[in-house]
């Protein structure tokens, strides 16, 4: 007859790790809440964003992963926003075929980075990657005649309708159906990242990210494990941005290139962690609900300070981020 001990230990072996539960509980508490309120524009609205500003964070962070910090991942991000609206203006194309190309765009100008940029590392790298977004905003803002300049392309047509047996999904036009197709993208996006991180590719890049010459003493091949993270990098940033370009319905130089879509999936992860799958997540679920809902109302000129001081303090005070630091104490307790 088996012992108590053994049969404790079984229960033990076979209990679930209470960070998973939690996170588990967090996406089912995201997918049931407009269940109970239909009636929510604001925060369909609000957590929407949240999770699109957290399946780009996913993205920035991927090619972070290696070591490297991007500060011009808005390049990416804009080329997929013109690519995408440009295609669906002159060509008619569906928003779901032109979001594609956008992300396309997007990694053919990775892969110009990876064949320019490649002797790059630390701030050197940061720098010229921030130099980068000013190529293609500068031809697009000078292209009136296709890319209609500085003043932009209005009225880009919004995402399409998805009709599944005689439910129609219409998420162009309703809240709640574009907040369910923004949770699903990031989740999307968030299995990419779990998996960059706990496979054997993730290995790779921690290893390269650790001592790229160790890791090529191991067998590793260190540029190009790095450049298949930023070709991938690139590519789910185009998409996001093809996505905005959608969901917004405008395209315009100083927006989709501009240094805040560089910086916010940096400020996102670092203050998530960016060494937890669900580090970028966690933090644009805090962040940028705490940020439309609380402080721009209360402060509308300067609410965006808050980026600024949660990076000082994150640093100062949680250096491997909030996600790190409610993992330990969730294993004290």
């Amino acid at each position: 007859m088996p012992s108590l001990a053994y049969e404790v230990g079984k229960l033990v072996i076979r209990k679930p790790k209470l960070p998973s539960v939690l996170l588990l509980a967090g996406l089912m508490a995201l997918i049931v809440w407009p269940l109970f309120l239909r009636e929510a524009p604001m925060h369909y609205r609000v957590l929407g964003m949240a999770c699109f500003y957290g399946a780009l964070a996913f993205s920035w962070n991927i090619f972070a992963l290696t070591g490297a910090i991007s500060l011009g991942h808005a390049a990416f991000f804009g080329l997929g926003a013109y690519g995408s609206a440009l295609a669906n203006h002159y060509l008619h194309l569906s928003p779901a075929i032109t979001i594609i190309l956008g992300g396309l765009l997007g990694v053919s100008y990775g892969a110009l980075w990876s064949v320019t940029l490649k002797g790059l590392r630390g701030a050197g790298l940061a720098l010229a990657t921030l130099a980068s977004v000013e190529i293609p905003r500068v031809i697009i803002d000078n292209w009136q005649s296709f890319t209609f300049g500085s003043l932009g392309l209005a009225g880009v047509e919004g995402l399409p309708s998805l009709h599944v047996g005689g439910n129609v999904f219409a998420f162009g036009e309703s809240l709640r159906s574009q907040y369910y197709l923004l949770l699903f993208f990031m989740v999307f996006v968030s299995i990419i990242h779990r998996t960059a991180i706990t496979t054997k590719w993730g290995w790779a890049l921690r290893s390269v990210r650790e001592d790229e010459t160790a890791a090529a003493a191991l067998g590793v091949d260190g540029p190009g494990t790095r450049r298949r993270a930023l070709m991938l990098s690139a590519f789910l940033t185009g998409l996001c941005g093809g996505i905005y370009a959608h969901l917004i319905g405008i395209v315009e130089p100083s927006l989709v290139f501009s240094l805040h879509i560089s910086a916010l999936p940096l400020v996102l992860s670092i203050f998530g962690g960016r060494y937890q799958w669900y580090g970028p997540l966690l933090g644009a679920l805090i962040l940028y609900p705490l940020d439309q809902l609380l402080l721009h109302a209360w402060i509308p000129a300067g609410h965006a300070a808050l980026y600024g001081l949660v990076i000082m303090i994150t640093l100062l005070f949680f250096p491997h981020g909030v996600g790190a630091w409610l993992q330990q104490r969730v294993k004290s307790a």
